[in-house]
């Protein structure tokens, strides 16, 4: 009997990052691959992923698996590091790390101090690289307005670059929170925000813009915001071939209808179940048969990263046909009714592969019948499913 599998399509990885290459080509490309390239296995996503110009991922552990890997791209960590032998391990693995706090940019100061002058440097060229992140409204990460005129006042020495510097800031980010929502005219008011702080760095300290580059557009803003897409994209779940949109129906637009799904989750058939009217199925008894039925079981649920709450109704493809979810679901199984398939030739039999999402069925429409976002979905998926790479 065939398992769970999560078939992976690098050719589509591959085409997803072409879309935004072509939309955007003057600038570059800075591809997330965070939390196992949301889930979707961070080695080989990263080596189809070649033609980036940088990677981005969460945290520090997780750049050092890809140099581990041999993956010698340039690494953004996106949370940043804190302590001198984090610092160290940056510079010693050429990564990049983002400042989002005046604490962070203290530790960065006495690296920089203590450290790196004691540091062999590869050749004249190497420059020890940082990025920094501006809270504009997300109210999460980021320095504020007033940590950077804090910065601009106290710290106007350390920013003061020569042609013999060994440290440089390079680009200086921020984040949306409302991108996905196009409307939303606080789009607007980060962007403008955002500007206004980073005409102050180029204004105080004579920065050419050329060299401290900008960053902003996620894969919503990329999708929607042209105006914000400045020298540096940096598309997360849209590589992957999901919609980053939180409303049905804001992502149709050209570009998104040209992304493929990557992922294709897949489960057999292990029984056929003929039920009578009134039978009731699964845990709590909660779905009873409304008239005689026959039920297929297939073999997934929790314990493989299905989502539990996923609700009656919910789409599963088999054979080209979408049937509904019936029942709860449970840790390794959950029941779909075939009644679609009553005035059809089509017949399911055990052994026949059903797709959980992926091609031919959405993974936002899953993640909408169980009140939660295609995100998580793809991050969930547990260590007994079997992951299948291929160039299809």
């Amino acid at each position: 009997m065939k398992s769970v599998v999560a078939h992976i399509n690098l050719q589509a990885l591959k085409h997803n990052l072409r879309q935004v290459k072509k939309i955007a080509p003057d600038k570059e490309i800075v591809s997330v691959i965070k939390s196992n390239a949301y889930g979707h296995g961070v080695l080989p996503v990263a080596r189809a992923l070649e033609y980036s110009d940088y990677f981005a991922v969460a945290r520090l552990s997780e750049a050092i698996y890809l140099r581990k890997q041999a993956i010698d791209k340039p690494i953004i960590l996106l949370e940043g590091v804190y302590s001198l032998d984090e610092y160290r391990e940056c510079f010693n693995l050429k990564l990049i790390p983002v400042i989002h706090s005046l604490q962070q940019f203290y530790s960065l100061k006495k690296f920089i101090a203590e450290q790196l002058t004691l540091l062999s440097f590869r050749n004249k060229d190497d420059i020890f690289q940082y990025w920094f992140k501006l809270d504009t409204g997300m109210h999460r990460l980021g320095l504020s307005a007033d940590d950077v005129d804090c910065l601009l006042v106290k710290e106007t020495d350390f920013f003061n670059f020569s042609s013999s510097s060994r440290h440089r800031l390079s680009a200086v980010i921020s984040h949306f929170c409302c991108a996905d929502e196009i409307n939303n005219t606080y789009n607007q008011q980060q962007i403008e925000q955002y500007n206004q702080y980073y005409r102050k760095f180029i204004n105080v300290f004579g920065y050419d813009p050329k060299i401290l580059r900008k960053s902003m557009a996620n894969s919503a803003a990329i999708l929607s915001l042209p105006q914000a897409y400045f020298d540096l994209l940096r598309p997360g779940i849209m590589l992957y071939g999901v919609s980053p949109f939180a409303m049905a129906g804001e992502e149709e637009n050209a570009l998104h209808q040209q992304l493929l799904a990557v992922m294709t989750l897949s489960a057999p058939v292990i029984a056929i179940k003929h039920l009578n009217k009134g039978d009731c199925l699964g845990y709590g008894a909660s779905w009873c048969c409304p008239e005689d039925m026959t039920i297929a079981i297939i073999a997934i649920g929790y314990g493989d990263g299905y989502p539990r709450h996923a609700q009656p109704g919910t789409p599963v493809l088999i054979k080209g046909v979408k049937l509904p979810l019936v029942g709860r679901v449970s840790m390794d199984m959950i029941c779909v009714d075939l009644s679609n398939l009553k005035n059809t030739s089509i017949i399911i039999n055990v052994g026949d592969s059903a797709i959980l999402w992926g091609d031919g069925l959405p993974i936002e429409q899953i993640a909408q019948h169980a009140s939660t976002i295609a995100y998580e979905l793809l991050c969930q998926i547990t260590s007994r499913v079997k992951f299948d790479y291929a160039f299809d």
